[in-house]
C-alpha cells in the first residue's frame, strides 16, 4: 500500500491536499488548544474502562467475523489479534488499508479462500453494521424525541442500507448453474474465463453465506448490535472521563457520527474529519462547542493510543513484523488457500 503511494505521485498531491483541508476546517471548528488543555483532568478510572471496553467491542467483531464466514472451525484468538493488526493499520495509513491485511493475513496464516474473504470485509460486515446503526438510532429517536429524525444524511443511510440489503442478498441466494456458459450473470464474462468467474463468484457468495437464511441473518444482526451497543459504552465511559455526563441516546449518536466519519479514507489517523464529525454532532444535541471539542480531541487521542498498543501487541502475537503486515508481497500464502 505505501509502495502504491509511492508509485502515483499525484494521488499523493490530492491527499495532500484533502489533509490541508481536513486541518483548516479542523481548526475552523474545533477548538484544539482548549481541548488539549483540559486533557490533564482525564479521570483515569473512567479512561481505561473505556478503553478495555473497546477493547471488547472489537472483540465481539471479531466474533461476528468469523459467524459471518460460517467457519466455527477458525480459532477466535488469531481472528481477535488480526482485527486488531488492521484497526492500528487503518489508524496508520490511508485509504482503508486494513481492510486489505483483513482479507490478506486470514489467506496466508489460516489458509481461508481470499474471495470470501473480500466478499465478507468488504461489503456483508458493512451491511450488518449499517442495519446495526439503523437499529440504534431507533434507540436513540426513543430516548431523545424527535429531533433524531433530523439528522443531517439520516434519510439517505437508511435508502443506502436498503438498497444494499436487496442487492447483496440477491446476490447470496443466487444459484449458480452447474454450466457456468448458462450463468446470467456472467455474460458478459468472455468465454476462456467464464469457468474461473463462476468459481471466484461461487467463492464471492461463500462469504456471504450469513445473508442465506433468514435465522442466520438475525444473528448476525443480534451480534452486530451487541458489539456496537459495547462501543456505545465506549463512548458513554469517556464522556465521564472527561468530565462530560452522556445520555444513551447522546451516545448512540456520537458513536455513529465517529464509526461512519472513520470508514472514509480521507487523512492518516483520521485526524480533522473525526474530531469535526463529534464536534459537530455534539453541537447538533445542543451541547457547548468548546466541550464537544474536548470531547472529541481526548476521546481521538486516547483511542490512537490503545489502537497503537493493542494492534502492537497483536501483531507480535501473530509473529508478525511491521513490514510483514504492510507489503502485500509478503502476505501471499505459500499455496493457494484451501475453498
Amino acid at each position: 500500500m505505501l509502495g502504491f503511494l509511492r508509485r502515483n505521485p499525484r494521488l499523493l498531491a490530492i491527499q495532500a491536499v484533502v489533509i490541508a483541508i481536513s486541518m483548516a476546517v479542523l481548526l475552523w471548528r474545533v477548538d484544539v488548544l482548549e481541548a488539549l488543555r483540559r486533557l490533564d483532568n482525564v479521570e483515569p478510572a473512567w479512561a481505561l474502562g473505556g478503553l478495555v471496553l473497546f477493547t471488547v467491542s472489537k472483540g465481539i467483531h471479531a466474533y461476528r467475523w468469523r459467524v459471518l464466514l460460517g467457519r466455527s472451525d477458525v480459532p477466535l484468538r488469531p481472528l481477535v489479534s488480526i482485527f486488531m493488526v488492521s484497526n492500528l493499520v487503518n489508524a496508520l495509513v490511508p485509504l482503508r488499508a486494513g481492510d486489505l491485511v483483513r482479507i490478506e493475513l486470514p489467506s496466508r496464516l489460516l489458509k481461508l479462500p481470499r474471495a470470501a474473504l473480500a466478499s465478507n470485509v468488504l461489503f456483508v460486515e458493512s451491511l450488518f453494521d449499517g442495519l446495526a446503526f439503523l437499529v440504534l438510532v431507533a434507540v436513540a429517536g426513543f430516548v431523545l424525541g424527535e429531533g433524531v429524525r433530523e439528522l443531517p444524511g439520516l434519510t439517505i443511510f437508511v435508502a443506502i442500507v436498503a438498497l444494499a440489503f436487496v442487492v447483496l442478498v440477491f446476490l447470496a441466494r443466487w444459484e449458480l448453474p452447474a454450466d457456468p456458459a448458462r450463468s446470467r450473470l456472467l455474460l458478459v464474462v468472455p468465454d476462456s474465463a467464464r469457468e474461473r468467474a463462476a468459481s471466484l463468484l461461487a467463492q464471492l457468495q461463500e462469504g456471504m453465506a450469513s445473508l442465506r437464511e433468514v435465522r442466520h441473518t438475525i444473528v448476525s444482526l443480534i451480534i452486530s448490535v451487541a458489539a456496537w451497543v459495547a462501543e456505545v459504552g465506549v463512548y458513554w465511559m469517556m464522556g465521564k472521563a472527561l468530565g462530560l455526563e452522556l445520555g444513551l441516546g447522546e451516545a448512540i449518536v456520537l458513536m455513529i457520527a465517529a464509526n461512519i466519519v472513520v470508514s472514509l479514507p480521507i487523512t492518516p489517523w483520521d485526524i480533522g474529519p473525526f474530531e469535526v464529525a463529534v464536534t459537530e454532532a455534539f453541537v447538533l444535541l445542543g451541547g457547548d462547542r468548546v466541550d464537544g471539542s474536548s470531547y472529541a480531541v481526548g476521546i481521538h487521542v486516547l483511542l490512537l493510543a490503545w489502537i497503537t498498543v493493542t494492534g502492537v501487541i497483536a501483531m507480535f502475537t501473530l509473529n508478525l513484523r511491521p513490514r510483514e503486515v504492510l507489503d502485500r508481497r509478503r502476505l501471499q500464502a505459500d499455496e493457494e488457500p484451501e475453498a
